[in-house]
């Protein structure tokens, strides 16, 4: 199927909006995507399949853009983009790490281990092999906390990540930053 110029624009449309998925008045988030050869292939494509866009929830926004696979709904590496909004329970980055980390582990037992944390942002590792209710095998968060959103971009892994990938995924989650 070819893109025409209004495909394309529409694409871009959609993942502009999924960066920018909180009111105008709130924070964006940015990142680097080239720095995920595979992923920087997947946006380059314009294959509205390879993207999962949900906002019903205005509070919550998440997206996902398989990054392998054949598209959003059965992929089996991707990247997940969510925003949402702090809440009594949840009211910043590291509550928001605590939360995953329990509801993970109350499902698989996975070892999690934090790579880098500071003021408004943690990144961490989860490893849940053989766990049949794990979306992912591996999975590197980072969530990145502003004065009024919280963001989380996750590296889902269906397998064994090799170090190659990993470091890709390392240096793009690293660029995650809020303007």
């Amino acid at each position: 199927m070819g893109w025409d110029k209004l495909h394309v624009l529409r694409f871009w449309f959609a993942i502009a909006t999924m960066l920018w998925a909180i009111p105008a008045s709130a924070e964006k988030l940015t990142f680097d995507h080239r720095k995920h050869a595979e992923l920087k292939a997947v946006l380059d494509s314009g294959d509205p399949n390879m993207i999962d866009f949900n906002n019903k929830n205005p509070r919550y926004v998440v997206d996902l853009i398989a990054v392998k696979g054949k598209s959003a709904k059965d992929w089996t590496e991707a990247l997940e983009i969510v925003a949402r909004t702090p809440n009594a329970k949840v009211r910043n980055a590291k509550d928001w790490a605590a939360e995953l980390g329990r509801g993970a582990i109350a499902r698989c037992k996975p070892a999690i281990t934090t790579l880098a944390e500071d003021d408004t942002s943690i990144t961490f590792e989860l490893v849940a092999p053989s766990c049949p209710s794990a979306r992912a095998e591996t999975t590197i968060t980072r969530i990145v906390q502003g004065k009024r959103s919280l963001f989380l971009l996750s590296a889902l892994i269906k397998g064994v990540l090799d170090q190659t990938t990993r470091q890709q995924w390392l240096a793009l989650l690293s660029s995650a930053h809020l303007e």
